[in-house]
């Protein structure tokens, strides 16, 4: 599985507003992208794998920690992978199989002063050995400050049998007091649903209509939740993002970026700008080694809902 740069939401001022159209079947909703930030070199690296914001500023994932930034990109606090759990040595030499510890975070999210920081234990190729054999036995929810994105000392382990390929992901519906997180690969075509202390609370099945038969929503990378909206990006060809109804379960595609060049999409914030700007993605971009290595950046894109006449 594909999730990281290979080289190494939002207190909303309108929190209880509705969702932006899109989520009624009968006011469709096209995006136009309004604006590219481009992260090169250690910014690229460190504002790789997800993003979220308190509505004063952004915080960024990579692989392995946390970086919050002024919205000018100006960087303030950083953090990394809690200790306890990136360091969690075991072997079993019966097997040959061992633990080393999480060495992954994925898309995060902001609730009540705090980030929600989805932690995993990828396998790793140490030339001898594989490191974390078998992988993914160890996904956590790990909470931090989010002022200065110290560690907490709280994570919450989550059950492997739900998370069966990690934890790409976590999703904080905040007028519902839930959390959402998924599968990798999506074999069940189901969120998890949870209370704000990861208890696990049901799961919300999904459903495709138009998306035909063959559809799978897999690979995503990064989701947040506006309204009784979740929108997802989904590393697929094109590089896609869909919108789940949370009512319903149903799912839409609503557009592809369909970059010109090898790409990752990774994940995104929700958060109103005055640009018009709603939906803000992260796209790494130049990404095929080692023939890209010096070109390998970052995209930021921020996109505008645009009404179709007649809807309001």
């Amino acid at each position: 599985m594909i999730r990281a740069l290979a080289v190494s939401v939002a207190v909303l001022a309108v929190l209880a507003a509705p969702s932006v159209a899109g989520a009624d079947d009968h006011c469709p909703t096209d995006w136009r992208l309004v604006g590219t930030d481009t992260f090169q070199g250690a910014d690229a690296l460190i504002r790789s794998q997800g993003v979220t914001t308190d509505g004063q500023g952004w915080i960024f994932s990579w692989q392995g920690g946390l970086e919050r930034t002024l919205d000018d990109f100006t960087p303030m606090a950083i953090g990394t992978i809690p200790p306890q759990l990136a360091v969690a040595p075991g072997y079993d030499q019966a097997s040959g199989q061992n633990t080393i510890g999480d060495n992954h975070i994925g898309d995060i999210d902001y609730y009540n002063g705090q980030i929600y920081a989805p932690v995993e234990d990828g396998g790793q190729d140490a030339g001898v050995m594989e490191l974390n054999d078998p992988e993914y036995q160890h996904p956590h929810i790990a909470i931090y400050d989010a002022a200065t994105l110290t560690y907490t000392g709280t994570s919450y382990a989550l059950d492997v049998g739900i998370h069966a390929a990690g934890v790409p992901w976590v999703a904080i519906d905040r007028p519902r007091q839930e959390v959402y997180t998924a599968e990798w690969d999506m074999p069940h075509d189901r969120l998890n649903v949870f209370d704000l202390q990861m208890h696990f609370k049901r799961f919300l099945d999904l459903h495709y209509g138009s998306l035909g038969p063959g559809f799978r929503l897999s690979r995503i990378q990064g989701a947040k939740v506006y309204g009784d909206t979740m929108y997802a990006t989904r590393d697929d060809h094109d590089k896609t993002v869909f919108s789940i109804d949370l009512r319903t379960g149903q799912v839409a595609k609503l557009f592809s970026l369909n970059p010109t060049v090898s790409a990752e999409l990774e994940g995104l914030s929700v958060r109103p700008m005055p640009n018009g700007s709603l939906l803000h993605l992260l796209i790494v971009e130049n990404n095929d080694l080692p023939d890209d290595a010096t070109q390998i950046h970052v995209s930021f894109k921020h996109y505008a809902p645009v009404e179709p006449g007649g809807c309001s």
